[in-house]
C-alpha cells in the first residue's frame, strides 16, 4: 500500500514537471518567434529613470538591478507599516465590539459595516485625491514643534544625515528587537516559575526607543530637522502623500476583517475563564493581556495568515497612485523601457510569492510553537 502511494505522488510529480517543461518550452518558442528577448541582461542596463522614495541611495545612473532592488524594499515597508497599524487597529475595534459600554459598541459596528462594504482601493483614493492632496501647500504648512512639517508633499520628520547612518540605525533596531525578545522570554519564563511579574511593556519600549538613539547618539549621527528652501521644504525624512494614502487605506480596510478575527477568538473562550480572572482581583486589562489574548491567539492566528497575505498583496494597487513599489517600477516602469514583459512578470511573481510564502511559514510556525506549549 506504501509502495503504491510513492508511486502515484511520483507520477504525479512526473506529470507536473512535464506540463512545466512543455509551458517553458512553448513559451521561448513564441517568443523567439517574436524576436522577444528573456533572458535577464537587461537588470545590468542604466535605470535611466528616478524613483521618488528610496531607502538606499538611487539615482538614474544606477542599473535597472537597483531599482528592482528599491522598490522591492519600498513594497516590503509599505507591507509592514500597513500590517503593524492594521493590527493594532483591529485588536482595539475588536475588543471595543465585546465592550459592555453601548455607544462604543455600537460605534465599532458601524465603523466594520460601512468600511468592510467600501473596497479597498476606494478607500485609497478618498485618502490620497480628497484628503492629502488637498493639504495646505508648502508656504501653509502646519508645523509642529519645529520639527514635524505636514503639507500637501507629504510629512517631514527629522531624519539621520549621511549614507551609513539608516544602515547603523536600522542594525541598531534588530539589536533592540533581539533584546526586547529575551526580555520577554525571560519574564514569561520567571513569572511561570516565581509568580512574580515585570513590567515587560515600559521596558520593551524603553529598548525599542532608547537603544537606537542611545547607538546615535554614541556614534555621532547628525540629524536634519526639515526646513523651508526656494521650492518648498526639503531634508530629513519625507513620507510621501501616496505613503500615507496606502497605509491608511490598506490598514483601516483590513482591520474590519482582523476586528472580528479578534471577536469571535475572543468569544470563543470559555465564560470560566474570564469569570476565574475577576475572582482573583486582576484587572481588565491584566486579564485580556495575559488570560484571554494569549488563549484567542490560538484560534486567531489562521484567518489572521489569510488576511496579511491578502494586505500584502493589496500592496499592488499602490500602481493607481504612482508609488514606487515592485509592480508601479518594474511591471510598469521597467517593463515599458525593456519591453520584456515575460521575464518580468515571472521576477515580479516570484517576490510576491517567496514574501507569502515566508509569511504563512512564519505565522504557521507560531501557531504550531502556540499550541506546543498550550499542550
Amino acid at each position: 500500500m506504501r509502495r503504491r502511494i510513492v508511486l502515484y505522488q511520483f507520477l504525479l510529480l512526473a506529470a507536473i514537471a512535464t506540463l512545466a517543461y512543455a509551458l517553458f518550452s512553448i513559451t521561448q518558442e513564441n517568443l523567439a518567434r517574436l524576436g522577444v528577448d528573456s533572458n535577464f541582461d537587461f537588470l545590468l542596463r542604466r535605470a535611466g529613470f528616478e524613483i521618488g522614495q528610496s531607502l538606499i541611495p538611487f539615482s538614474a545612473d544606477h542599473s535597472i538591478l537597483r531599482a528592482f532592488l528599491v522598490a522591492v524594499l519600498n513594497t516590503l515597508v509599505l507591507a509592514v507599516a500597513a500590517i503593524v497599524c492594521a493590527s493594532m487597529l483591529g485588536l482595539a475595534i475588536g475588543l471595543a465590539r465585546l465592550s459592555g459600554n453601548w455607544l462604543l459598541a455600537r460605534l465599532a459596528i458601524v465603523y466594520v459595516e460601512i468600511f468592510r462594504n467600501v473596497p479597498a482601493l476606494l478607500q485609497i483614493f478618498f485618502w490620497y485625491f480628497v484628503v492629502l492632496r488637498t493639504l495646505p501647500r508648502s508656504a501653509q504648512s502646519t508645523v509642529l514643534w519645529d520639527t514635524v512639517v505636514l503639507n500637501n508633499r507629504g510629512l517631514f520628520l527629522p531624519g539621520p544625515v549621511g549614507n551609513q547612518a539608516p544602515v547603523l540605525l536600522v542594525l541598531s533596531l534588530l539589536a533592540a528587537i533581539a533584546l526586547a525578545w529575551t526580555i520577554v522570554r525571560w519574564a514569561r519564563r520567571r513569572r511561570h516559575e516565581t509568580g512574580r511579574t515585570f513590567p515587560v511593556l515600559p521596558a520593551t519600549l524603553l529598548i525599542l526607543t532608547g537603544l537606537p538613539l542611545l547607538v546615535a547618539w554614541v556614534a555621532g549621527v547628525q540629524w536634519e530637522i526639515p526646513r523651508a528652501g526656494r521650492f518648498g521644504y526639503a531634508g530629513g525624512l519625507v513620507l510621501l502623500p501616496e505613503f500615507l494614502a496606502l497605509v491608511c487605506g490598506l490598514s483601516m480596510y483590513h482591520a474590519t476583517y482582523i476586528s472580528e478575527i479578534v471577536r469571535s477568538g475572543f468569544s470563543a473562550l470559555p465564560r470560566g475563564q474570564l469569570e476565574a480572572a475577576e475572582s482573583l482581583g486582576l484587572s481588565r486589562i491584566v486579564i485580556v493581556r495575559l488570560v484571554l489574548l494569549p488563549q484567542a491567539m490560538r484560534i486567531m492566528i489562521p484567518p489572521l495568515t489569510t488576511v496579511y497575505l491578502n494586505l500584502f498583496k493589496g500592496t499592488s494597487l499602490a500602481a493607481a497612485i504612482a508609488y514606487p513599489e515592485v509592480t508601479s517600477v518594474f511591471v510598469g516602469t521597467v517593463n515599458n523601457l525593456v519591453g520584456q514583459p515575460v521575464t518580468i512578470m515571472a521576477l515580479t511573481l516570484v517576490i510576491y510569492a517567496v514574501v507569502s510564502l515566508c509569511i504563512a511559514l512564519y505565522l504557521n510556525w507560531y501557531q504550531q510553537r502556540l499550541r506546543t506549549r498550550g499542550n
